[in-house]
């Protein structure tokens, strides 16, 4: 077990409501509430959203938001490796955190028993449910009602796993503990498709070659309620995640991050700038502050 320390967040015991007009500001002038370097947790083999590379370095669509909203206000951070499984319990409520993560940009969908256990900052993306498949052996899927019929692997703790185990409820459902584990199901023939976020997934589709090749396919179908993804830092943390809030949403509403999701995500040109915000960019206000509720 790793030694407990000091978290470099700057905890206040109660939320910080933002005004309209900060909402929408990175608040250049206001101070980054942070007491040191900041441990960021990151998934380390989704192509798209985020890979470690050979180097040890982080490369895809939330290093790079992360690189924007800290690294360009002049914060220090550190990459820590985390997973489907393990991100929860590197960040624990209070002041003393045992795994060394004080944030985690991963993949996480807001839902109400997260937002009781961690401060949430975003959101700073929304994506759909969808489905991946063997690009050799495809199964078509262009409804949520297409996947009653076929083997469905989700990893475990996730949206899609409550979906799958609760509106779709497939003759034969595959618990895989990590991503990698779902694409050894499609490989192996033991699943039909992956179900999962739509991004991630058509990251894995339209970046993971294997001997030159593209293994994987996504589906047509979007289904499931729209995922809200944000950030997560241990409750208690309001001044630093309202702080982390407008910087997010002032990056979200730059070009630079549309155009970074065009790139993560291989959009061609035939899907317009406007067509990737109204899919992807979720709408945020003062009503829906995520940070200390």
């Amino acid at each position: 077990m790793h030694a407990s320390r000091r978290l470099p967040l700057l905890a206040v015991a109660v939320a910080v409501s933002l005004a309209p007009a900060a909402a929408c500001s990175s608040g250049p002038d206001r101070p980054a509430p942070f007491d040191g370097r900041v441990q960021v947790g990151f998934k380390t083999a989704i192509p798209g959203m985020s890979v470690q590379n050979a180097d040890g370095i982080f490369q895809g669509f939330e290093p790079r938001l992360v690189e924007k909203v800290l690294g360009d206000a002049g914060v220090k951070y550190s990459a820590v490796p985390v997973s489907a499984i393990s991100w929860q319990d590197a960040l624990v409520d209070g002041n003393t955190n045992h795994n060394g993560v004080d944030l985690v940009v991963a993949d996480i969908s807001v839902t109400d028993e997260r937002r009781k256990k961690f401060d949430m900052a975003g959101p700073y993306l929304k994506t759909p449910l969808g489905a991946l498949t063997s690009a050799a052996h495809p199964a078509a899927v262009r409804r949520q009602e297409d996947l009653v019929a076929l083997r469905i692997c989700t990893v475990a703790q996730t949206t899609a796993r409550a979906l799958v185990d609760n509106e779709i409820k497939p003759k034969v459902s595959l618990d895989g503990q990590s991503t990698q584990q779902c694409l050894d199901h499609l490989d192996d023939g033991s699943a039909d498709v992956f179900v999962s976020d739509y991004l991630p997934l058509r990251g894995i589709a339209v970046n993971l070659q294997v001997d030159g090749r593209l293994p994987y396919a996504i589906t047509d179908g979007k289904f499931g309620k729209v995922q809200l993804l944000a950030a997560a830092l241990p409750k208690g943390h309001a001044e630093a995640c309202t702080w982390l809030r407008s910087r997010l949403d002032t990056y979200m509403k730059s070009q630079e991050w549309v155009t970074e999701l065009r790139s993560s995500f291989n959009f061609g040109p035939d899907v317009t700038d406007g067509n990737l915000r109204q899919d992807f960019q979720p709408v945020t206000s003062t009503s829906d502050n995520l940070c200390g509720g």
